[in-house]
């Protein structure tokens, strides 16, 4: 019996052990490559999710925001990550990452102009943004070439304001004033002018007790009249041309004061596009009277009340001057106050006939803008001026409003305006940033409407 030989190896055990080496490492390196791509599948797959997620987001604005507004604008309330989740389960994976929303991105003043101008780049050819703003400064003008406007200033500082409210809003009678004066002015020489004087008188106690509108006019009291004037007459030299950055100032007075509510709401009104307010909120509120004066309530109505007054009382002021009846009788019924209060101040006080011919209008005017007002606090439009039967500037309360958000810094009207928005609509977003992670690597995507980049 042969004694094998221990020592001799297979050459089939080598070669198995061999291929085994390197099949090992074979497979190693193919289930490497296999989780590698597997990885690079899921993180596409999460990248997806996240675009798909952030779309569903910004396709979620509020559509009626965009419609009155022309403002993109999501909430983050209720974001959740079902879309996220699904769009993982429609390639076959499983969700294993989380989902988190960070760095919300909340529209800002700078973001609100874009929208505006956006707004108005199909909207403006069929609004007329000057006419107003054209209307007025040519009536301005006018009454600064006539010398009406410095006139006006001179009265108002003078004793005649005084003694003219006596004469036109007392109880005495024109004939008892001359009586007055004595012997000075003879009554028989000026019974025409007494006359016009009475009807005047009669004519302003009428209108104010006919207005209706529960309160007086206090024709001595013109330091708000004066200061407020110096405010229009800025305006002129501000607004004589169109450029660029006064083009987007137009879009954002118009877009403030058309686009909102207030107190006085025309006949028919509504937002640019004929959005009702009460389908936006559930009460009539002073937006816009809010977007002028900076503050809410009954004294910041009148305010713009009172500006509303002396537009109109500086346009019936000019058509008066311009209706050459009225001149010659005012200024008859001035030459007769003036002897007047010379004659009851014993020579003390003399002024100027031409001076208080600008009083007597400014009181006239005073009276037939009250009327013009009561048409517009009802929904209608108020007659600025008229020149030969023929009327050339009316406005409604929206036009008035108009003007005046000219005057306010084009900043300010754009943070109250973007205030009104979020009371009406929450916290407004223009983007967001969303992440997930996996295996410890982090997925992240940025994303805000195109309108604000």
């Amino acid at each position: 019996m042969k004694k094998a030989n221990k020592s001799r190896r297979s050459k089939h055990g080598a070669s198995s052990i061999f291929l085994s080496i390197i099949l090992a490492a074979l497979i190693l390196v193919e289930c490497t490559f296999v989780a590698f791509v597997w990885n690079l599948d899921y993180a596409l797959s999460v990248n997806t999710a996240l675009k798909t997620q952030i779309d569903t987001i910004l396709s979620d604005y509020n559509r009626q925001l965009f419609s009155v507004y022309g403002i993109y604008a999501f909430s983050i309330d209720g974001i959740d990550d079902e879309c996220f989740n699904k769009a993982l389960e429609i390639n076959g994976l499983e969700a294993r990452s989380t989902l988190y929303a960070c760095n919300a991105q909340k529209i800002t003043t700078e973001d609100l102009k874009k929208a505006i101008n956006s707004y108005y780049s199909y909207r403006a050819s069929g609004i007329a943004l000057k006419s107003i703003v054209d209307g007025y400064a040519e009536l301005l003008i006018e009454l600064d070439d006539k010398g009406i406007l410095s006139a006006i200033g001179e009265y108002m500082q003078s004793p005649a304001s005084g003694y003219v409210s006596q004469i036109i809003k007392g109880n005495e009678t024109a004939e008892e004033w001359i009586e007055k004066a004595g012997d000075v002015i003879d009554i028989e020489e000026i019974a025409e002018e007494i006359a016009d004087l009475d009807e005047i008188r009669e004519e302003y106690s009428d209108t104010i007790h006919d207005s209706d509108m529960g309160f007086d006019v206090d024709i001595t009291d013109w330091e708000g009249f004066l200061d407020a004037l110096v405010v229009l007459e800025s305006t002129i030299d501000t607004y004589a041309e169109t450029t660029p950055d006064l083009e987007s100032k137009f879009y954002v007075a118009h877009y403030c004061s058309h686009n909102f509510d207030c107190h006085y709401p025309p006949d028919g009104d509504g937002t640019i596009n004929g959005t009702e307010f009460d389908s936006i909120h559930s009460e009539r509120i002073t937006d816009v009277e809010y977007f002028i004066t900076g503050g809410y309530g009954q004294g910041y109505t009148y305010a713009v009340y009172d500006m509303m007054n002396l537009v109109i009382i500086l346009g019936k002021i000019l058509e008066d001057y311009a209706n050459e009846k009225v001149r010659n009788t005012v200024e008859a019924v001035a030459e007769v106050i003036s002897a007047i209060i010379a004659a009851v101040s014993e020579g003390a006080v003399e002024i100027n006939p031409k001076i208080i011919t600008v009083g007597l209008m400014i009181i006239i005017a005073n009276a037939q803008a009250l009327k013009e007002l009561w048409s517009v606090i009802n929904g209608g439009r108020a007659e600025i001026f008229k020149y030969e039967g023929e009327t050339m500037i009316t406005m409604n309360y929206r036009d008035f409003l108009y003007l005046f958000c000219l005057f306010v810094p084009e900043e300010t009207l754009l943070e109250r305006s973007l205030e009104i928005l979020e009371r009406d609509y929450g916290e407004l977003y223009k983007g967001i940033t969303l992440e997930a992670d996996f295996r410890g690597s982090t997925y992240s995507l940025t994303k805000s409407y195109q309108l604000y980049e």
